[in-house]
C-alpha cells in the first residue's frame, strides 16, 4: 500500500522538527548520508540558462563568462560545469483532476516520449499523481518500464493537491546529487492542498529544484477563465529558476517536453562557496548570475537558504 500525502506529510514534517533529514529504508545508509553532508554543506549550486533575447539557447560559454553575487557580493565561481554531464534528479508530477480528464491520455504519452529521449542510466525519475490526494507511483529509477508502466496508470478523479506534490517532490529531491528539477503536467488550479504555496515555494528552494509547469488550458478562450492557477505556477517557476508553458494542444504540450528538454542539455552549472551563516540562521539569501555578455539573457533560481550547522 504506497504512503498518502498526509502520512508523507506528516513523517516529512516531524522529522524536519527534530533536525533530521528525511530517509526512507530504500535510501542511502546513513554512513552515505554523513560523509555527503562532510563534502557538500558549504557548497551553493546553481543553475543557469543562458539565451539570447530572441529565446536561443546559448552554448559553449566558460567559468570565464560568468558573474555570480550573493547579496549583491561577487562570488568565486569554484566549480562549473555544463547540465548535460551531471546526473538528472527528476520529479514528474501528473494533476490527475476531473478537469484535465480530456486530455490526460495525450499528457503520458507525451511525458513517455519526453523521459525516453532524456533519461541515462545515471539519471533518476520519480512519478507523483496529484489529486485529492498525492500518490507517489515510482521513486528515484531509471528503468523506463516501471515509469511507463507508473504513467500510463494514473486515471482522472478528484481535486488537485499541486503546492503539497511540489513540497513532497522537492523532499524526495532535498538531498540528491546532481541537476533537480520538477515538472508538473495540471491545470494550474489548486483545490485541495493542505500547504500553502510559500511553503511549497521555501521547499523547492531549500532543494534547489527547479520548477517547470506545464498549464494545461481544457477551455481556450480567455472569457471566463480563472488565470490564478496559471499566475501561481508561473511565480513558482520564477522563484526557482525554470519555466512555464501553457498547454493548448497534443502539439503543444510535446513542444513544451521538447524545450525542456532542450534545455536540460544547454544549462550550465555554477558552485561557489559562500560566507558562513551565522548560528541558527535561516535568512534567506539572494542569488544573481550574469554573464559579461549584456545582450545575453540569464535565467537562475533567486537564492537559497543556508543549511543550519
Amino acid at each position: 500500500m504506497r504512503p498518502s500525502r498526509r502520512a508523507l506529510l506528516a513523517t516529512f514534517l516531524f522529522l524536519a522538527l527534530s533536525g533530521l533529514p528525511g530517509q526512507s529504508p530504500a535510501q542511502t545508509k546513513p554512513a552515505d548520508r554523513e560523509y555527503k553532508l562532510v563534502v557538500e554543506v558549504d557548497l551553493v549550486g546553481v543553475l543557469a540558462t543562458v539565451t539570447t533575447p530572441e529565446g536561443a539557447w546559448v552554448p559553449g560559454l566558460s567559468r570565464e563568462d560568468f558573474e555570480v553575487f550573493e547579496d549583491g557580493r561577487p562570488q568565486e565561481v569554484k566549480v562549473f560545469g555544463r547540465e548535460s554531464d551531471l546526473p538528472l534528479q527528476f520529479c514528474l508530477l501528473f494533476d490527475s483532476s476531473s478537469s484535465i480528464a480530456r486530455e490526460l491520455q495525450t499528457q503520458q504519452e507525451a511525458a513517455i516520449e519526453f523521459l525516453d529521449s532524456i533519461i541515462r542510466p545515471v539519471d533518476r525519475v520519480s512519478v507523483l499523481r496529484v489529486s485529492d490526494d498525492v500518490e507517489e507511483l515510482v521513486r528515484s529509477t531509471s528503468r523506463m518500464d516501471r515509469i511507463r508502466s507508473a504513467v500510463r496508470s494514473i486515471r482522472p478523479g478528484g481535486g488537485t493537491s499541486l503546492y503539497d506534490a511540489i513540497y513532497l517532490a522537492a523532499e524526495i529531491l532535498r538531498d540528491a546529487r546532481g541537476r533537480k528539477v520538477i515538472v508538473a503536467i495540471t491545470d494550474g488550479t489548486d483545490t485541495t492542498s493542505d500547504l500553502a504555496i510559500k511553503d511549497c515555494l521555501k521547499q523547492a528552494q531549500i532543494a534547489e529544484a527547479a520548477v517547470y509547469g506545464l498549464v494545461v488550458q481544457p477551455i481556450k478562450s480567455e472569457s471566463g477563465r480563472n488565470l490564478a492557477g496559471e499566475h501561481a505556477v508561473h511565480y513558482l517557476a520564477e522563484k526557482t529558476g525554470g519555466r512555464f508553458f501553457r498547454v493548448l494542444s497534443s502539439e503543444s504540450i510535446r513542444a513544451s517536453f521538447h524545450k525542456i528538454g532542450d534545455e536540460l542539455r544547454t544549462q550550465y552549472y555554477l558552485g561557489y562557496y559562500p560566507q558562513p551563516a551565522a548560528p541558527n540562521s535561516s535568512t534567506f539569501r539572494r542569488i544573481q548570475v550574469r554573464v559579461k555578455n549584456t545582450a545575453l539573457v540569464v535565467r537562475a533560481r533567486e537564492g537559497y537558504y543556508p543549511k543550519l550547522h
